[in-house]
């Protein structure tokens, strides 16, 4: 797996030893697991409206949810990362950060300060900009929106994750939205939350 080529904006996969399944040879078998892994968090989580509960909004959750996403493929899922990558915070920060942003969003929960639509695309960006994990950062933090999204009775964006972990157009549209939204113009982000809404 090593040498496999990057999608331009993702974070490389440096080391394979702790993938779970010995018979993923190519990236396109690797996609394939892990969308099957992230079909039963979807399951879990946005198929029915999740609760306060099952979805505590706090690190030990968050970590629980990537681990629900990626847990069947990767040895690692669910662990904050202890390296720094080409994307996201000095790794040091990374719990700290995580638990400002679940105080923020309870804060913003709790006296609609904002509306949900923008909760929505702040936690996104934050969560994308933390980068907490060694991979599966960007689909981790879409889901995690859609989890607070659910949970608040918004309505979800059905993000067109086939193709936006590839090089596309659209791909490319989200990648610029992001770089945007760490310049403080949340514009475009917001304007492809509203695209893929259902």
């Amino acid at each position: 797996m090593n040498g496999w080529p990057t999608v331009p904006g993702e974070t490389p996969i440096d080391d394979v030893s702790g993938l779970k399944i010995r018979s993923v040879t190519n990236r396109a078998e690797l996609n394939q697991a892990e969308a099957e892994n992230i079909r039963r968090a979807v399951v879990k989580y946005l198929l029915a409206k999740p609760n306060p509960r099952s979805a505590r909004f706090d690190l030990a959750w968050s970590k629980r949810l990537h681990r629900e996403m990626f847990g069947r493929v990767w040895r690692w899922a669910g662990e904050i990362r202890r390296t720094n990558l080409n994307i996201g915070i000095e790794h040091y920060q990374v719990e700290t950060s995580l638990q400002v942003l679940f105080d923020d969003l309870r804060f913003w929960g709790q006296h609609a300060t904002v509306g949900i639509l923008e909760q929505t695309v702040l936690l996104h960006h934050r969560a994308v900009q933390i980068h907490p994990f060694l991979n599966g950062n960007g689909r981790w933090a879409r889901m995690l929106a859609n989890v607070w999204c659910k949970l608040r009775d918004g309505r979800v964006i059905n993000w067109p994750e086939d193709v936006i972990g590839t090089q596309s157009s659209i791909r490319a549209d989200y990648l610029t939205a992001i770089k945007a939204a760490d310049r403080g113009d949340f514009a475009a982000l917001t304007e492809m939350h509203n695209r893929y809404m259902k």
